[in-house]
């Protein structure tokens, strides 16, 4: 006989979410026929922190709807320790002190919020009466015969993953104005019984802001208009567009370049980002502009391997600052621009040891691309005059949603990139690329996220179309992965989330597309 996860788990309540049961991750009001291990999931992080969010999202939505039925809530993107959402039909912001009331007695009533199991015509009925049609075009394609609603108060919504199963467990929130929209705070990650802060963003929110305006070019906000796009045979002139606004991005970058004067370029951004696409790219601009550009890898400048910091597990950290020679990098980046001739080092991976690399010496019109994570911490180049360096943050910020109120993390994408990179060039399964992942996580929030703000520009390397294609080469290198495995709960996770976009051949991708790094097929060398 089947049990409900809550019935099991009774009386839980905040910070606790959701579970994993059987290596599998499940809501409290799924159902199981056998328990065995539960392991619950706080708000902290990970599917917890995502239930969470997704049941903020409804809330907001339901209070929205209440407040003036001719209004709707486009959740866009995270900001910090928050979301970011606008209100379309109003543009008066005080609304957001009706909306906040309502959810706030919510939380007090403690309303049971319930999901069903609709055949794909009943599910898009009920829809059809919300007029959620972004939800209806993203159901049409869905290869599912049944399909889960949550409902509060007869208004119904389709969710890509569970809610919680009572108002009253949202204990820690915000909902704050935010020119042209509105955050909603979520708890801290080192607190979760406090709320977060805003931490002004400024160049990560016009950055995101400039997305928003590349999806309207491209007349695809969300996934549902991706499926009709490649249906209706559209696509070619989405990726070409889309491409292009790259290429536009990156002429323009190279042209503020040759502006400003600057002689040694500074590009950083975390994992799978697209970052060295991106350098090669902007080489290409920079010859346009008359430069002569040569790349510099800190990764060549990485400490001999028994010198590497260890972490606080005990384990070397090639993330951290000191786990490369920047003393060495910096002196040799100041004798280049100063017209002396160096002699580069060359890491050898498989040894751990620096060694010897080729000599340099900066042209007249020289200038020099450094790569790596570090490339906007100010120790980095402290020594270094401001006007000689210019400084860009890369990122796959994702502008697409799979709708209004469902939203696509970044770091979703970037790991599903990051799971079909590793299985087609670096022979590692995705099950170990998954358990890695956390690491690479810690690293970002350390060492790369503190100084995004400190970028001259910020390039968004995400591509409207790419989930579609990345779907193709990641479900097998996920389907691999066996049900015993601890990862096997987040791999139903990434396939449930690409069952939503329609399989797309590579055909059309350019081969100096940025998303050639990880699917193959680039016309540059790595």
């Amino acid at each position: 006989m089947k049990k409900k996860i809550l019935d099991i788990v009774k009386d839980v309540d905040y910070p606790y979410t959701c579970a994993i049961v059987n290596n599998q991750r499940m809501g409290f009001l799924d159902e199981v026929e056998d328990s065995g291990h539960v392991e619950l999931l706080s708000v902290e992080k990970g599917e917890g922190r995502r239930t969470y969010e997704r049941t903020l999202a409804f809330l907001v939505s339901y209070c929205i709807k209440n407040v003036n039925s001719g209004y709707r809530v486009q959740i866009k993107h995270s900001y910090g320790d928050a979301l970011y959402g606008e209100i379309d039909g109003t543009n008066d912001l005080s609304v957001i002190t009706k909306i906040k009331a309502c959810l706030k007695n919510l939380a007090e009533r403690n309303i049971p919020i319930r999901k069903h199991e609709l055949t794909k015509e009943e599910a898009i009925r009920k829809l059809e009466r919300e007029k959620r049609f972004d939800d209806i075009r993203l159901l049409k394609y869905l290869s599912k015969d049944t399909i889960t609603l949550y409902f509060i108060d007869g208004y119904y919504v389709y969710f890509a993953g569970p809610l919680l199963p009572r108002t009253g467990m949202l204990k820690v929130f915000d909902i704050v104005p935010y020119t042209p929209g509105f955050l909603i705070l979520l708890p801290r990650r080192d607190n979760v019984w406090k709320v977060s802060d805003i931490t002004d963003r400024h160049q990560l929110f016009e950055t995101y802001q400039e997305s928003k305006r590349w999806v309207e070019r491209l007349n695809v906000r969300f996934v549902g208009d991706l499926n009709e796009a490649i249906v209706n045979k559209n696509i070619s002139d989405v990726i070409k567009v889309q491409e292009a606004l790259h290429e536009k991005k990156i002429s323009d970058i190279a042209d503020l370049i040759k502006k400003r004067g600057s002689r040694i370029v500074l590009i950083a951004g975390p994992s799978s980002s697209g970052k060295t696409t991106f350098a090669k790219r902007l080489q290409v601009q920079l010859r346009v502009n008359g430069f002569v550009p040569t790349v510099i890898s800190t990764d060549d400048y990485f400490v001999d391997r028994e010198k590497t910091p260890l972490s606080e597990d005990g384990k070397p950290d090639y993330d951290c600052f000191d786990a490369i020679d920047h003393e060495l990098l910096q002196k040799q980046l100041i004798d280049l621009i100063n017209g002396k001739e160096v002699q580069l080092p060359r890491y050898n991976f498989f040894t751990g040891k620096s060694e010897k690399g080729k000599r340099i010496k900066l042209s007249k019109n020289g200038v020099l691309v450094v790569e790596g994570i570090h490339g906007l911490n100010p120790a980095l180049t402290e020594k270094i005059k401001p006007e000689d360096k210019f400084r860009i943050y890369v990122s796959a910020l994702t502008q697409l949603n799979i709708d209004s109120i469902n939203r696509i993390p970044t770091r979703d994408t970037r790991l599903i990139r990051r799971i079909v990179r590793d299985r087609h060039f670096r022979g590692i399964s995705a099950g170990e690329t998954i358990r890695r992942w956390p690491t690479v996580i810690r690293g970002e929030e350390k060492y790369i996220f503190p100084y995004q703000e400190n970028a001259d520009i910020m390039f968004n390397s995400a591509l409207v179309y790419e989930l579609a294609v990345l779907r193709v080469k990641a479900e097998v290198a996920l389907r691999a992965i066996d049900y015993k495995e601890k990862e096997y709960g987040e791999a139903l996770r990434l396939l449930n989330f690409l069952s939503h976009f329609l399989p797309l051949v590579t055909d059309e991708i350019p081969p100096t597309s940025i998303l050639r790094e990880f699917i193959g097929g680039s016309s540059f060398k790595y």
